[in-house]
């Protein structure tokens, strides 16, 4: 007797009917009594469904709500960030409570599923508004950029991370945003963090864009770009030129609702493109490569007055974008809508948090839609406690267990408030990628290009990964900050890198100095390499006795025991370096290999003592002396 197995999606009733079907007429077809056919009939389809059952019970589960006892929130806002970086994922919201008094709490990541309330925080409630994280000071830990209404007026403000708990507004004057949005973003490529927001101002819908122009003093960048309410303005670099674009949606001024992109040419203008998008507000904005072809997508919601959208638009990788008809997305507003590989296959699902109908009564949804890889999405059918809208969600991976879990917030069922953390339970983990390979550092004047070659992961593609960089002074200090813990590569906010999906960047205006860089690489669930072995490159002249003329440079001078050594001709045979203490003991000895090319090598002497060295560098008859200061 031959046994044909048949599988099919659980979540078809349709195909599950056919299964039925396709038993029943089995056994119907072997020679038994009438009897035994209706007692195998009657157990086939036993047997079927309670494979159903398991099946459906198990993809139920897939997330729990941990009870971490959050204070409920609507017309509200939450965003994961480690901003003790203590290495897990903090939670701060902002928004309503039930009482209809606004809000604004940070909750620590105490570990073990327990999330504490952090006293004395500082930060007036806020509502219909946005904020985000972001390390404007580059100082290393992050910082809180917010705007929205208080229960006494309205705020836009940004509070300095002082460490142990501590925020204090920065005094830098902002024009006043409600209903809007705020960004931190490095627009121009000089390493400082730039910042962007839009909404109501008082008189009028409206935007700005204040440069960083260091010393922590900002200018206001005129821009085409419109401000808009009940809006969403993401920044993401679509076109892979090194430059960070703009994709906004919401209700403008003259009570239109739109959707556009904004094309940055790299000189501090920017260009409104030519795609034709569906208009809509009370919606959500994210950017992500769900095709991992090597560009980033749009997933775009909201409503746009005919209905109620959901809507995924490809990227050409020409210029232009391509709605995905076949995508399958619930149409919702007062929604959140975000990437992210919740099921750790390596490609993006979509997380979908809204209101679908509001007839005589809301109809809600709250699901993963679940990439097909084939231009389709189907709905997961998982079980939330509530359904919620008017909030926001947020992915995270809060437990460093190797998946993404949620944070969602809003009105329920009943109309109430909440705020719940769901734990992801996939059994399978995701994998960090590997580190980034072939570091390449050019130098121009003041211009820096830095390279690298494409990473590799075991679950997200090679083409779908993004990149992470930073650039450091000599004494430490970071001068681009990559928003991850430099000795983990953890990352401290989960979102795509700063360099987006490009393999080389390219930074501009740099003072003379000497400078350390490296990189590392995201996956689809933000999770980070280690970074390269650091980088040195030098612009100008430091240190004592070199200049760019000198055949061999050793900098910077004095440092703290690493040392940049180039050598700018090839190399013979028979090329060592030397290196004597004030005693003229040696301390270090380097045979250099035969190379026709410049020579570029990093010499750690961190476990030498503070003092006077000097370095030793014999080329056949050519001998050369540097003197070196480690404090």
């Amino acid at each position: 007797m031959e046994v044909v197995f048949i599988f099919c999606n659980m979540t078809d009733i349709m195909a599950c009917k056919y299964i039925v079907k396709v038993i029943i007429n089995f056994f119907d077809n072997f020679v038994f009594s009438k009897q035994n056919q209706l007692f195998m009939r009657r157990y086939s389809i036993y047997l079927l469904f309670s494979i159903i059952l398991a099946i459906a019970t198990s993809q139920a589960q897939t997330f729990t709500n941990i009870n971490a006892g959050l204070t409920g929130l609507h017309f509200s806002d939450v965003a994961w960030g480690d901003y003790d970086a203590d290495g897990d994922l903090d939670l701060l919201i902002a928004g309503l409570d039930a009482g209809e008094l606004g809000v604004t709490i940070l909750y620590k990541n105490e570990g073990n599923d327990t999330f504490t309330a952090v006293t004395g925080l500082g930060i007036p409630g806020t509502y219909v508004g946005d904020f985000t994280w972001g390390d404007y000071d580059a100082d290393g830990d992050l910082d809180i950029l917010i705007q929205g209404y208080t229960d006494s007026g309205e705020i836009t403000a940004l509070f300095e991370n002082l460490g142990g708990d501590i925020f204090s507004d920065s005094g830098l004057n902002f024009t006043v945003y409600t209903d809007g949005a705020v960004n931190f973003v490095d627009f121009n490529n000089d390493g400082l963090l730039d910042i962007f927001m839009a909404g109501y101002d008082g008189e009028a819908y409206s935007s700005k864009l204040y440069k960083n122009v260091g010393n922590g003093d900002y200018s206001v960048i005129s821009t085409p770009i419109p401000g808009a309410i009940k809006s969403s303005y993401e920044w993401a670099d679509y076109n892979n030129d090194g430059f960070i674009d703009l994709f906004m949606s919401g209700f403008d001024f003259s009570a239109t609702l739109i959707s556009k992109l904004y094309t940055n040419n790299g000189d501090e203008t920017f260009t409104e493109s030519e795609n034709s998008f569906a208009g809509a507000w009370l919606g959500d904005v994210s950017w992500g490569d769900y095709d991992s072809d090597g560009d980033l997508d749009i997933l775009l919601s909201g409503h746009n007055l005919d209905a109620r959208i959901a809507k995924v638009y490809k990227n050409n990788n020409d210029g232009t974008f391509t709605e995905v008809t076949t995508a399958n997305l619930t149409g919702v507003s007062h929604c959140s809508t975000i990437w992210g590989d919740y099921d750790n296959d390596g490609d993006l699902d979509v997380f979908i948090a809204g209101t679908y109908e509001s007839t005589s009564s809301w109809v809600r949804v709250t699901d993963v839609f679940i990439n097909n890889g084939d231009d389709t999405f189907t709905a997961a059918g998982l079980s939330f406690s509530t359904d919620a809208y008017w909030g926001e969600s947020a992915w995270g991976d809060y437990d460093n267990d190797g998946d993404l879990d949620l944070v969602c917030c809003g009105f329920d069922d009943q109309g109430g408030s909440n705020t719940y953390i769901y734990r992801n339970e996939a059994e399978i983990s995701n994998t960090a990628p590997s580190e980034p390979q072939n570091p390449v550092t050019e130098l121009i004047g003041n211009t820096v290009t830095l390279s690298w070659e494409v990473a590799s992961d075991n679950e997200t593609s090679s083409e779908g990964l993004t990149y992470n960089a930073y650039i450091r002074n000599s004494d430490g200090t970071l001068w681009w900050p990559p928003m991850s813990m430099l000795e983990s590569g953890k990352r401290m906010i989960p979102a795509i890198g700063n360099v987006n999906q490009n393999l080389q960047f390219t930074v501009t205006n740099l003072s003379n100095g000497t400078y350390f860089w490296s990189v590392q690489a995201l996956d689809n669930c933000f999770e980070g390499s280690i970074f390269t072995e650091e980088q040195m490159f030098q612009v100008g002249t430091t240190g004592i006795g070199i200049t760019s003329e000198d055949p061999v440079q050793i900098y910077p001078v004095p440092s703290e025991g690493k040392f940049y050594l180039k050598i700018k001709s090839g190399l013979q045979d028979n090329s060592v370096i030397t290196i004597l203490n004030n005693q003229g003991e040696t301390v270090y000895l380097q045979n250099l290999p035969r190379m026709q090319t410049e020579f570029n090598s990093i010499v750690d002497l961190s476990y030498l003592p503070g003092g006077f060295y000097f370095v030793h560098f014999s080329e056949g008859a050519n001998y050369y002396i540097k003197k070196l200061i480690i404090n």
